[in-house]
């Protein structure tokens, strides 16, 4: 009886705590946590080697990353951005605060608690600058990427944007985010390849050959850097014969 109601008050004092303290306690207890989704980009080794090859053909001048979580692939975007500012945000206090955690001792690092549109509408870095955003803060039921699409393609006029979780056409092996109707993370309902200021590029490797939980990405391109993408030799455009609506 003692124990049971032991356990009842641990379970009702955790649940007083705010979401921030909650955070910090995730961090210090649950060392598991750390790289819960296997590391950075999901484990997925191809993604990483993309992701290297994107930075060292378009040599970006600023990295911005929607969606921290706990900050496994942001370490990786900020040790390898070749020393360039990272700029990272997260709108969950809890995760927010086990980021902070992790990745304050990251030099080129500037970690926001802020909701994703926001943050790239106050984001204090040049229109003009080569930058390459990372976007994964699709979470619940407020899917942000259609907003956070408009603002970059609208605004950076020399952007390279990866998406996580998207549908790669072609390979359902592939996983990818469906949040119901009008927001599957897919060309059914992101007609990207219908947008005449971006060319669409996807994954030179099939599921198959790739590690970790095999989520798929889209990666866009304003045309000014659409050569430099072209040399890529991880990514390859998507086929123009690509037709959503048909599948």
């Amino acid at each position: 009886m003692a124990q049971t109601l032991s356990l009842s008050l641990k379970r009702w004092l955790v649940g007083q705590l705010s979401d921030s303290m909650r955070g910090r306690m995730d961090y210090y207890r649950h060392p598991e946590l750390l790289d819960h989704w296997g590391g950075p980009f999901n484990g997925q080794c191809f993604r990483q080697l993309t992701c290297l090859d994107l930075i060292l053909n378009c040599n970006f001048e600023a990295i911005v990353e929607t969606g921290t979580y706990r900050g496994s692939t942001t370490i990786f975007l900020a040790q390898n951005s070749r020393g360039v500012p990272v700029y990272s945000c997260e709108n969950s206090a809890r995760c927010f605060e086990f980021a902070k955690l992790r990745l304050r001792a990251v030099p080129n690092l500037h970690l926001f608690k802020l909701d994703s549109r926001k943050f790239l509408r106050e984001l204090e870095i040049s229109r003009r600058a080569r930058t390459f955003f990372y976007l994964d803060a699709h979470w619940e039921e407020d899917l942000p990427l259609r907003d956070e699409l408009d603002l970059i393609i609208q605004n950076f006029e020399n952007c390279v944007i990866m998406i996580d979780d998207f549908e790669v056409p072609g390979d359902p092996g592939y996983g990818f985010d469906d949040y119901g109707p009008a927001k599957r993370l897919s060309l059914r309902d992101f007609p990207l390849h219908r947008d005449s200021r971006v060319a669409c590029y996807i994954p030179a490797r099939p599921s198959t050959q790739e590690s970790g939980l095999r989520r798929g990405a889209m990666v866009l391109t304003s045309l000014r850097l659409k050569s430099k993408i072209d040399s890529v030799k991880t990514l390859i455009p998507l086929p123009s014969e690509t037709n959503p609506s048909a599948r």
